[in-house]
């Protein structure tokens, strides 16, 4: 029974946040229209944030990453870069749910849980 609630929320936990992995035949993933590939999953691309004026999501269970569409990249200079909201996928939790593969399981900001202050079973965000 706990494999099958474990997995459960696995399945929920991917298909709330609306990140799909695909695969192609050459290994390069390609997503649907309307969708961004970070780490190789795909995500439904929302409105435009960040950038110089530092627009925040409007929705507050989103998050700014990188476009990963445009040419401008954070990590090579690129400081006013625009961004992408996304839901971002859960991870980790008292199930210990695992990120696709390319992504990496973080403390989640969002929440009052902290894993460095009693909170073993923690819920985490995915991140390239």
């Amino acid at each position: 029974m706990l494999f099958k609630t474990i997995t459960l929320l696995s399945l929920l936990a991917a298909v709330s946040a609306t990140a799909i992995p695909r695969a192609s035949s050459t290994g390069t993933n390609k997503c649907l229209r309307g969708q961004i590939s970070i780490g190789g999953t795909c995500f439904k691309a929302g409105a435009f944030c960040g950038g110089f004026a530092a627009i925040p999501c409007a929705d507050k269970n989103q998050v700014c990453v990188d476009d990963p569409r445009d040419n401008c990249d954070p990590k090579k200079g690129g400081v006013d870069c625009g961004g992408v909201c996304i839901q971002p996928l859960f991870c980790g939790g008292f199930a210990g749910i695992q990120c696709p593969k390319g992504l990496t399981c973080v403390d989640d900001p969002g929440d009052d849980c902290d894993p460095k202050n009693g909170g073993a079973d923690c819920g985490g965000i995915c991140v390239a």
